[in-house]
Order: structure tokens, then C-alpha cells, then sequence
């Protein structure tokens, strides 16, 4: 359990409890009338998404994938050329 200070957070406060079936029902019921999933449509222009289609780059993330498998990618390139005989 965390704490702040001498108080609990409301967070490991819930956690601390765990979901009884009652309060999943509960919740289940809140979400379903807030209905986010009719609200949130994604980006509509193409300016939008293209911006969007960018998301994971933000923090380098494609950029240390992309290092990461850089010496994989190669390796597959020199089997394909034995594999093949050329």
C-alpha cells in the first residue's frame, strides 16, 4: 500500500480493496453511460493522421526498435543471399 505523506492515495486505497463483483458491476455501469467510445472518432483530416500515424515516435521509441533490430534484419539479408545462392 502507498502512501503520501501519512495518508493513503485514493489509488491504493481501491487497490488495497480489490473489486468485489459488486463494484465491477458499478463500474461496468458508469462506463457504459459515459459511452467514450462515442466520443473519441480518431483523427479525420489527413493532417491529423498523418500526426497521429507518428505517435510512438515521440519518445524514440520506433528509433531504439528500429537499432535494436538493425543486426537481426541483416542477418536475415546474408541467409536469404546463401539461402538463395547467390
Amino acid at each position: 500500500m502507498r502512501t503520501i505523506g501519512r495518508r493513503r492515495t485514493a489509488m491504493a486505497t481501491v487497490m488495497a480493496k480489490g473489486w468485489t463483483d459488486e463494484r465491477r458491476a458499478a463500474y461496468s455501469r458508469m462506463m457504459k453511460a459515459r459511452k467514450a467510445w462515442a466520443h473519441s472518432t480518431g483523427p479525420r483530416t489527413a493532417e491529423g493522421k498523418k500526426r497521429a500515424s507518428r505517435n510512438a515516435r515521440g519518445k524514440g521509441c520506433r528509433q531504439r526498435l528500429d537499432a535494436e533490430l538493425a543486426p537481426v534484419e541483416a542477418l536475415m539479408r546474408e541467409w536469404e543471399v546463401v539461402r538463395r545462392g547467390i
